[in-house]
């Protein structure tokens, strides 16, 4: 992965912050047009990378020490296996304006990817609301 960690212009980007909203962590959050990105660890580094279009709900929240030090959390609910359906970035500086940068993008990644919220709506991440018969057949899976 190139050092921007995500591909695609790049929406926005932040560290996470601690309690008191110093960036002294090694978690940043990147966001594209396509996609959003957490990084993390020091010796070893992960990348979670998460397709917008995969996103189905943004919850915000924040405690009563968020709320003082003005910061956020962010869940990111998603139909994406590798995040276990969710994403959280934690400790957002100016929460509520990144929620609805990352609302825009998310839906403007829909638009592009030709993805609608309604293909999400069922149970099981590939549920396409064709029920327990999904490969198209009508023969209870068999196609043979």
């Amino acid at each position: 992965m190139s050092n921007s960690m995500a591909d695609g212009d790049i929406l926005w980007s932040q560290r996470k912050r601690n309690w008191c909203r110093t960036p002294f962590t090694f978690t940043t959050y990147t966001l594209t047009n396509d996609e959003i990105a957490v990084k993390t660890g020091v010796l070893r580094e992960t990348y979670d990378v998460t397709k917008l279009f995969r996103v189905v709900d943004l919850t915000l929240t924040r405690t009563l020490m968020q709320r003082l030090f003005g910061l956020s959390t962010i869940t990111l609910e998603t139909r994406d296996q590798s995040s276990g359906g969710k994403l959280v970035l934690k400790n957002v500086v100016h929460g509520f304006d990144v929620r609805r940068l990352i609302q825009r993008a998310v839906d403007e990644s829909r638009n592009v990817n030709r993805v609608s919220a309604r293909e999400y709506m069922g149970d099981s991440a590939y549920d396409d609301g064709r029920g327990a018969d999904d490969d198209g057949y009508g023969d209870g899976g068999y196609a043979g």
